[in-house]
């Protein structure tokens, strides 16, 4: 099954472009003739990561185009699903993209009048361009082409040295940053570090924080909450380094995704169960005359959504996971991160909670958090997981502790 949304027309004239002056696109067969647009669409062979990362930059660039062109910001992928990936887009490209998918949230609406965007990013290593991984960095050598100030940050987010977070903490303030673009996890970590030391937010700026990079669950939004709520607009942000936003959620809290700027289309996951109704994104660019991307499959997992209370035209989804998070149990259901947040919730006893799926089909729930569950909760929500799981073989665990990635970045659900 399938489904798509945005200008199929300016779809076909991207495609069409890119299988006359992309290299890789030219050496592919020609595009299939079309017994209608949108079944001709569907003939066009997909692409994936590992095409755009074997054939840069020449192979993915168009005719005439160089990666040292004015206006050309480079972009690296954390690799969280196999080798990093260099991407490239105009910068104007950019800020379109950012400006449509901002025009979902009346709340960030200053941010369009404002002459430049000046963004703090605080997030996994891996997600940056600059070594800020290395406590002996200055400011300056953090800061990247586009003005973004990177904060100093380690790969064990949870055992971060205290003079690493006050620099961050400082550096936050100090560079005067209208937008905090942040992965959730580590602004948690450094709002309970502040509060725990003291230190105190400048909560009299004009900043808004977008969080991406890694799941916002419940717990999370609620712990961000306390700091922001009254003070700073939060908004989730899909992002992805090959094309910069893709879209973000409304004041309602549901995700939009940007049908101005791209062609998209849903591909139905195939599953026994109905309850499962899972959908992959795939996204074609439109008017990327640099490094044109024709069907490509993200490997984001979606559901979809209805209308929205917001009025917003752009399609609303629920971000689910993506491919390599999802777990099949053997009744042939996936459980997926977004599922498993909204059974888990926001209690005021976890904080932060993980999921293990080990092979022999066991699995473990780990949970922290600054208050103590009491037995009926405790309870309750383990009668919920197994139901979730469909086994009654789980431990659930108080911990301290949670690995990360290499790269640095938390995942909600793992296997191990």
């Amino acid at each position: 099954m399938h489904k798509s949304f945005g200008n199929l027309d300016a779809a076909w004239k991207e495609a069409s472009f890119a299988y006359k002056s992309v290299p890789f696109f030219r050496n592919r067969p020609s595009l299939p003739p079309a017994a209608s647009p949108a079944a001709g669409f569907l003939d066009i062979p997909m692409t994936s990561k590992p095409d755009y990362r074997k054939n840069f930059p020449a192979g993915v660039l168009a005719d005439g185009r160089s990666v040292n062109d004015p206006y050309v910001q480079r972009y690296q992928s954390s690799g969280t699903s196999g080798d990093r990936l260099v991407s490239v887009i105009h910068a104007f490209k950019l800020a379109d993209r950012m400006a449509n998918c901002l025009s979902v949230n009346k709340r960030l609406g200053f941010l369009l009048d404002e002459p430049k965007i000046r963004m703090c990013r605080y997030a996994a290593p891996n997600c940056s361009d600059v070594e800020c991984s290395n406590p002996n960095t200055s400011m300056e050598d953090r800061i990247l082409q586009d003005g973004t100030l990177v904060l100093p940050v380690y790969h064990d987010l949870l055992t971060t040295p205290e003079p690493m977070l006050k620099r961050a903490f400082d550096e936050l303030h100090s560079y005067e940053p209208n937008v905090w673009y942040v992965d959730p996890m580590h602004l948690s970590v450094l709002i309970k570090k502040a509060r725990a030391s003291g230190w105190k937010f400048d909560m009299g700026r004009k900043v808004s924080v977008l969080l991406t990079y890694t799941f916002a669950t419940q717990a999370l939004l609620r712990q961000l909450a306390t700091l922001c709520e009254g003070h700073f607009p939060v908004a989730s942000v899909m992002a992805m380094s090959e094309f910069g936003f893709v879209g973000l959620a409304c004041e309602e809290g549901n995700l939009h995704l940007n049908d101005k700027d791209y062609y998209l289309e849903f591909i139905k996951m195939e599953a026994p169960d109905d309850r499962d109704d899972l959908w992959e994104l795939v996204i074609t660019s439109v008017g990327d005359k640099l490094c044109p991307h024709i069907r490509y499959r993200t490997n984001d997992i979606y559901r979809l959504l209805g209308p929205c209370k917001c009025g917003s035209a752009m399609p609303a989804v629920a971000f689910q996971g993506r491919v390599k998070d999802l777990v099949r149990l053997p009744s042939g259901r996936y459980v997926t991160p977004g599922e498993l947040d909204a059974l888990v919730g926001a209690p005021r006893w976890i904080d932060i909670f993980q999921l293990t799926f080990q092979k022999a089909g066991n699995f473990i729930f780990r949970y922290s958090g600054e208050a103590e569950p009491n037995a009926e909760e405790l309870a309750a929500l383990r009668s919920k997981l197994e139901g979730l799981l469909e086994s009654k073989s789980l431990r659930m665990e108080a911990v301290h502790y949670f690995p990360f990635e290499r790269g640095g970045k938390f995942q909600l659900v793992r296997t191990g």
